[in-house]
């Protein structure tokens, strides 16, 4: 028998930069498929794989991505097009056995025109919508210069080691049986970041898997002390340096962080959603 291929079709990581150049004529609303195959090559490149699998549409580039982000219990689904027709990634998810639909599926940060194309697919692939969460988009460019921050005498920046993981698990609100796996990824790859007051963690930010900041955190003594502007414009100073984008998402509400973000100069741009399946009962 001739083996039928899947019409998702594995792109190598030699040709995501292919894929790359694809998102940067779709600026910026395909700033965050650019960015996490920036930082998924990088990890893989200092030896962390974590089984990140990147599909395309019949092979077709300009159809869009569909990457496997397997998070321990998390499945997570990243879809993305840097067109706005994307009928062929509608066709292609409900052909492919590459997506076990029956588990809870978490689509993050996803466009508008993603959003239409999971409405559409959902009966097809046995799937209910359970919530659709809409999150502003935050970015400063990496032309933007960087930050003169002075920080008060006790208070340092630096990395998150495994010892933190702990404190950064419990205060998360979305923490999940397996998260602390997921930070200990993040802190392993050198992705946390902290302000530290004679040398105890008071406030955090991670620099995700996707390349967004995001779980930033002050516990609740140290608030009111501007420490998230610190942090956050430290944070944005190493990615700077480094000619990147800094981008930011915040759920619809949290409007302390929105301003954080909207007064150290970032631009709002389109928002997105976070989609969350759950395979119907057969």
């Amino acid at each position: 028998a001739i083996m039928q291929q899947d019409s998702l079709v594995r792109l190598s990581v030699e040709n995501w930069s292919d894929l790359q150049e694809a998102f940067m004529t779709d600026w910026p609303r395909g700033i965050s498929g650019y960015t996490i195959l920036d930082t998924q090559r990088r990890w893989l490149e200092e030896c962390f794989d974590y089984g990140f699998k990147v599909f395309c549409p019949f092979g077709d580039l300009w159809s869009g991505m569909v990457a496997i982000n397997e998070k321990d219990a998390f499945y997570e689904i990243v879809l993305q097009c840097p067109r706005n027709d994307t009928s062929k990634l509608e066709e292609a998810l409900k052909t492919t056995n590459v997506i076990d639909w029956q588990r809870n599926i978490i689509i993050p940060f996803a466009p508008s025109h993603i959003i239409e194309s999971v409405k559409k697919i959902a009966d097809d692939v046995n799937v209910d919508i359970e919530l659709i969460l809409p999150s502003n988009s935050f970015i400063l460019d990496k032309q933007s210069p960087q930050f003169d921050v002075s920080l008060p005498s006790s208070i340092t920046f630096g990395l998150l080691t495994p010892k933190h993981i702990e404190l950064v698990d419990s205060t998360w609100p979305h923490r999940y049986p397996g998260s602390t796996w997921y930070f200990q990824l993040l802190v392993k790859t050198r992705s946390g970041f902290g302000l530290f007051k004679d040398q105890d963690l008071v406030s955090w930010v991670f620099i995700n898997e996707a390349g967004t900041l995001g779980h930033m955190y002050t516990l609740e003594d140290h608030r009111r002390k501007s420490y998230g502007e610190l942090l956050l414009k430290s944070v944005s100073n190493v990615l700077l340096k480094e000619r990147k984008d800094v981008f930011a998402f915040s759920v619809k509400g949290n409007e302390s962080a929105c301003n954080l973000y909207r007064k150290v100069g970032f631009k709002n741009f389109d928002g997105v959603a976070w989609c969350y399946l759950k395979g119907k009962s057969k």
